[in-house]
């Protein structure tokens, strides 16, 4: 498509291989905020805006096919499917978007305290928002950053992340140095770890809350057909969907009983994601 650019995002030479032709890659050996992932690209992007950004435009890191298990003319084919909207997200984990009420419910499993954290960065910037209580469904959940916007998209998106920037950098050599401790890590290729903060897992949660508070976009997100959908998720693909379906539905309607029935469904959710790593041995549940 001659509208859309996806960056790919680079930063040790045998990453190279990866790279897709059909991409534009970014080189990023230098690395300089490394705490910053994705967006310490995005921001560089920003800088000369017009040479960056196309009418369609997206950064994914070198191992997006890993993650999704997609081909650039399925990302393509998808965005041509969907004329007209201002986001296209491809989240590769299925399960965590059904499974959890919110994304900041699903980050507290792994970054205790990323919520009451986040919480107080929006509250001084002056957003009006309750995340502990969100719902989140598949179009307003982006983990791993994999998404295509508009790019009038992009500007809201930039001034808002900009604003956050800003925040948290001014909190670095505060006490307590909230989203500083560097105690996570990421996963940068075979016997490469990188030491991380809170920061890059807090920016992918943000997404969702952008999405809350700019409701005038319009976003589609990739749905796996059902085949993919058990390789994924073995026994516990044919209630994802349903659960999706359910704070997809509350959230368009506030109507009480979808967010029961998603409760309802959760636990059951969860037995069938068990029963299927038991007899699995090995395997993930995606």
């Amino acid at each position: 498509m001659k509208n859309l650019t996806i960056h790919q995002i680079w930063y040790r030479d045998e990453q190279c291989l990866e790279l897709d032709p059909d991409m534009a890659p970014w080189d990023n050996r230098e690395n300089a905020r490394p705490e910053w992932c994705e967006y310490w690209i995005m921001r560089q992007a920003a800088q000369r805006f017009d040479d960056h950004f196309n009418e369609l435009t997206g950064f994914f890191s070198w191992k997006y096919k890993q993650k999704l298990g997609l081909e650039p003319a399925q990302i393509e084919g998808f965005v041509q499917s969907n004329p007209g909207m201002d986001c296209y997200i491809f989240s590769p984990a299925v399960f965590q978007v059904a499974y959890y009420l919110n994304v900041w419910q699903q980050g507290e499993i792994w970054h205790k305290g990323i919520t009451r954290h986040a919480q107080a960065l929006l509250d001084r910037l002056g957003y009006c928002i309750d995340l502990e209580h969100s719902v989140d469904h598949h179009l307003s959940t982006a983990y791993a950053n994999y998404w295509i916007a508009s790019r009038p998209f992009w500007r809201a998106y930039l001034d808002f992340m900009g604003k956050v920037f800003n925040d948290v950098e001014a909190l670095k050599d505060q006490p307590g140095k909230a989203f500083w401790a560097f105690d996570y890590g990421s996963a940068g290729g075979d016997c490469h770890v990188q030491a991380l903060p809170m920061i890059p897992y807090l920016i992918e949660r943000l997404f969702s809350a952008f999405v809350k508070l700019h409701p005038q976009f319009r976003i589609a997100a990739w749905e796996y057909p059902f085949d993919i959908l058990k390789e994924r998720a073995f026994g516990a693909a044919g209630m994802i969907p349903i659960a999706n379906w359910c704070k997809l539905m509350f959230c368009e309607t506030q109507d009480a009983q979808f967010l029961r029935m998603f409760v309802e469904i959760q636990p059951r959710l969860l037995q069938a994601a068990s029963r299927a790593l038991q007899e699995n041995p090995g395997a993930a549940i995606r």
